[in-house]
């Protein structure tokens, strides 16, 4: 069970990162903006809530780590702009749909085992988002370590 639903929050990441099964890409974007001095590390799930999963997303092995920090991570004070297309078109469909975006500190993820970060699950923010939110805040979203 473990087993699948890191596969499940992998293709979750992917999906969320590249979204590359589709025929036209790169017409919707969300930035990301980290203001805060920690590297991030941003989740997004639909109409799960990444605060309440409480699943230790820590890779197994070095492949998946490096994939799964080349796709989810943010540097301190930079930017990530991200391609959201297939997630748009999905709210689009469902108009109820919310999109939910966790942080969490990577340095979390690099210290903490599985089952510690399963007991105290850092998460950090999350935000919950529909089509309309993404519209009024003009794509972007604003992390800072003081939330």
């Amino acid at each position: 069970m473990k087993k699948y639903k890191f596969s499940l929050l992998i293709f979750i990441f992917v999906f969320f990162c590249n979204g590359s099964c589709k025929e036209k890409m790169g017409e919707y974007f969300i930035t990301i903006q980290n203001n805060s001095d920690k590297e991030i590390i941003c989740i997004g799930l639909m109409n799960i809530s990444v605060a309440q999963d409480s699943l230790c997303i820590k890779p197994t092995t070095k492949f998946e780590y490096e994939d799964f920090i080349y796709n989810n991570m943010i540097k301190p004070y930079s930017s990530r702009k991200i391609e959201i297309d297939m997630i748009v078109k999905e709210m689009q469909i469902y108009p109820d749909i919310v999109w939910y975006i966790g942080v969490f500190n990577r340095i979390d993820m690099d210290t903490m085992s599985c089952e510690e970060f399963k007991q105290k699950y850092p998460i950090k923010k999350e935000w919950q988002i529909t089509l309309a939110d993404m519209e009024a805040v003009n794509w972007t979203l604003v992390y800072t370590s003081e939330e």
